[in-house]
Parts: C-alpha cells; sequence; structure tokens
C-alpha cells in the first residue's frame, strides 16, 4: 500500500476584516539553488585553507587564492537565500469600499482597477485575465471555469510556463488609462495563483464602478 501524499502547502487563506475580506498570499518560491551546492561549496573552501596551512610555503598561496574563489560563491549563494526568504514573506490584500489595499497600507481605488491576470514568473504572456473593469464583458469561459474552482492548465498555458523557465506564477493588477501595471504577488504555485485570482476577481467586482 502506498503512503498517502502530504497535503499541498497552504498558499492563500481569507480573513473577514472591519472593512472588507483580506486575502492572505504566502508565495512558494521553487529554490533555484539546492542547500548540497552551498554545502560542497563551503567543504572546498575550508579543504583549500586546511591545506594552505600544512602545504610548503610555494603552493600555500595558491591554495588560499583557492579557498578565496571557493568562499565567493558560498557568500553569494547566502545572499540569494536569505533574499528568497524575504520574497517568501505574506501579502495582505484587503477589499474595502474604497479600493483594493496592499498589506494594509497602499490603496488602489476601484475606479483604477482594469483587471487582474496571472504571468509566468519571468516574461511570457498572461496565463488568465479576470476583467474588474465593468465596461468589459465577463464572458471567457476560461475565466468563468476558474471562478467556480481550479482548472488544470491547458496546452497553451504549460507552452507559457515552459517557455519562461517557471513553474511559479505572479499576479499582475493592470489599471485604466495606459497607468503601469503593479504586480502584487510573486512566487505563486500554478494552483494557488488560480485560486487568488478568481476569489479577488469576485471581491473586486462587487464594488467596482
Amino acid at each position: 500500500m502506498s503512503a498517502a501524499k502530504p497535503p499541498p502547502s497552504l498558499e492563500i487563506t481569507r480573513e473577514d476584516g472591519a472593512a472588507g475580506p483580506v486575502f492572505v498570499a504566502t508565495p512558494v518560491l521553487t529554490p533555484m539553488i539546492r542547500t548540497r551546492y552551498l554545502l560542497v561549496a563551503g567543504l572546498l573552501a575550508t579543504g583549500f585553507i586546511a591545506g594552505a596551512g600544512l602545504a610548503p610555503d610555494e603552493l600555500a598561496g595558491m591554495l588560499q587564492w583557492l579557498a578565496v574563489f571557493c568562499a565567493v560563491p558560498v557568500l553569494l549563494l547566502w545572499v540569494v537565500m536569505l533574499t528568497e526568504t524575504v520574497q517568501r514573506r505574506a501579502v495582505r490584500l484587503g477589499v474595502t469600499t474604497r479600493g483594493l489595499t496592499v498589506d494594509g497600507a497602499r490603496i488602489h481605488p476601484h475606479e483604477t482597477i482594469r483587471d487582474l491576470a496571472l504571468y509566468p514568473m519571468v516574461g511570457g504572456k498572461p496565463l488568465f485575465v479576470a476583467w474588474i473593469d465593468p465596461a468589459r464583458d465577463y464572458r471567457h469561459k476560461a475565466e468563468m471555469t476558474l471562478v467556480v474552482g481550479n482548472v488544470a492548465p491547458n496546452d497553451a498555458v504549460k507552452a507559457e510556463l515552459k517557455a519562461a523557465g517557471s513553474r511559479n506564477v505572479r499576479l499582475v493588477m493592470h489599471r485604466r488609462g495606459g497607468h503601469t501595471a503593479i504586480v502584487l504577488v510573486r512566487g505563486l504555485t500554478l494552483s494557488g495563483g488560480q485560486t487568488l485570482l478568481a476569489a479577488l476577481a469576485a471581491e473586486l467586482r462587487a464594488r467596482s464602478r
């Protein structure tokens, strides 16, 4: 009998605040650099340093330089790991009568929001688009399927993710009037991004004007 699979990590939660619903999105970024690479580089640097203390003078200098070359990647890897930790912080998106709040501070009025879209982490075309602008027709088959539940990514979505070299997605808010788009959350899984897109779009539409 095969062991049961562990439940997926919870990325999106909803809280009902006094001003309206708040969606808490926790990115699940896939580490691009494995811990074993950090360990190997650290062991090599330690070995070269120890060897420099035991080796003859003519070899000690070369081993010390090799240790420096190994130490630099170790420091860079630590910086990358710390950056990923910061990027994993939860983002709070609140829907109020005035507009969309981000982390309780920045607010984007309802009348300025055009649509929400899921993109691959790097480049690519929109995977799903949810129109918020009331002047738009909401009869999009893929989007309506998304609103009633998660949908399996079709071939076009898979091709975009593959072309972008990413399995994770970012939630982007486009604004009316040609204003610059705003990235709300980075590093969600596709299923988590779909859930957030559908739930947030439904709340924003109810208050759009």
